[in-house]
């Protein structure tokens, strides 16, 4: 089975590949998931079916795997997944705690944009040039040198 957390829009996309291959799919809704986002389905999955749909039990890490390791009976979780931008920090929390396959916990503001970037340059991945800062003098330089058009993105959120 795999576990995707909160799965909406086009995390949808991911379940829906996640069963194509066989795979028993286990909706995760983090704890004050809005019931109107569980909406937001894109059309080519209309379709999808979930093995089972369980809730975040709110500040209980060890309690929330019981029942989704329950939901999951009788098969055996082999990932946790995030389905959106707002699964992610528990997805990661989940997996780790499931002993599947994870990003971990061990990196501080993980949804931070520039800071995955960094993260994977620093694996020798490839990765965008760019500026972060709270103020204008602090990208000036960059967008001073560099080519248009540049984009511009919240470090956080799905923008």
């Amino acid at each position: 089975a795999v576990v995707i957390v909160d799965p909406y829009s086009t995390g949808c996309l991911v379940a829906q590949e996640m069963s194509k291959r066989g795979y028993h799919i286990l909706a995760l809704w983090t704890h004050g998931f809005s019931e109107s986002m569980k909406t937001h389905v894109p059309t080519s999955c209309e379709n999808l079916t979930y093995y089972a749909q369980v809730t975040e039990v709110p500040n209980d890490l060890l309690e929330t795997e019981r029942v989704v390791q329950q939901a999951a009976n009788p098969f055996e979780i082999v990932a946790c997944l995030a389905g959106g931008e707002a699964g992610v920090d528990f997805a990661d929390a989940l997996s780790e705690q499931l002993g599947v396959r994870t990003n971990g916990t061990d990196i501080p503001n993980r949804r931070d944009k520039k800071l995955q970037q960094e993260l994977i340059r620093d694996k020798g991945m490839r990765s965008v040039r760019q500026a972060g800062g709270t103020k204008f003098q602090d990208v000036e330089e960059f967008l001073r040198t560099e080519e248009y058009p540049v984009v511009l993105k919240p470090v956080e959120s799905a923008g």
